[in-house]
């Protein structure tokens, strides 16, 4: 008896972004999908957000250099269509490609593709990660150069080094290689080879990282509570631990 296909229960808009709240069925489907592709294939270790230490480890990986640039893959998510999920998880050599791969999927809610991976669903980091890496992008980064630190933590590309003759052409060859593989570039979150960028909203230049002051404005400025002060007041320590500026 084939199973109704409902793999979510409502959908919601926060902070401007569609999310979906998968249905039981669907969040156990989400979670069986993970722990297979946990499984079957490592994430290259510059793949911050599927290691220990997430964002803070992946700006803390570039502080020793002094040239640093960022691209944003706007839509990372949503820019990602089924077939595309199931053509990934086929290149690991999970079964069911297909299956999964429509089931992790849900009506695009902005325009192409038509089916799309959704904010809201457990699975849908790692299958969006896995998809960046098995493309093209995933074979261009693991090319480059010793002398360039790289970080990818979800939809953020950070490179950094001590030379503008590396930095600059991995840079432009990174703007080339994501259009060619399907991925969009958001121009206004990108930054070009510099002394300092914002990233996670934090600064970063050589040997120092810090919360921006807009941030910290942005959080100050509303009441908060006691445990929430003193866990922003640790997060802020823990991304300026180590600076040698």
């Amino acid at each position: 008896m084939p199973v109704r296909f409902e793999n979510f229960d409502h959908s919601f808009v926060q902070n401007g972004k569609q999310f979906f709240k998968p249905s039981i069925l669907g969040r156990k489907i989400g979670e069986d999908i993970k722990s297979k592709i946990e499984a079957a294939y490592g994430f290259d270790p510059f793949v911050y957000h599927m290691r220990q230490g997430g964002h803070v480890a992946a700006i803390h990986s570039h502080r020793e250099n002094s040239i640093f640039c960022r691209v944003d893959i706007q839509r990372f998510f949503y820019g990602i269509g089924r077939n595309r999920v199931m053509v990934a998880l086929r290149s690991i050599g999970l079964a069911r490609a297909e299956h999964y791969a429509k089931w992790s999927t849900v009506k695009n809610p902005y325009e192409q593709p038509s089916y799309a991976l959704p904010y809201g669903f457990v699975q849908s980091p790692i299958l969006a990660t896995l998809v960046l890496m098995t493309s093209s992008v995933g074979d261009y980064l693991r090319s480059l150069p010793d002398g360039i630190t790289v970080s990818v933590y979800m939809d953020d590309i950070v490179f950094s080094g001590n030379s503008a003759e590396l930095i600059g052409p991995a840079f432009n060859g990174l703007l080339e290689a994501l259009p060619q593989a399907g991925f969009q570039i958001n121009a206004e979150k990108t930054r070009m080879p510099s002394n300092s960028i914002d990233v996670f909203n934090c600064d970063l230049t050589a040997g120092e990282t810090a919360v921006r002051e807009e941030r910290r404005m942005e959080f100050y400025s509303a009441i908060r509570t006691d445990a929430s002060l003193a866990a922003f007041e640790r997060y802020c320590d823990s991304i300026e631990n180590g600076n040698f500026a």
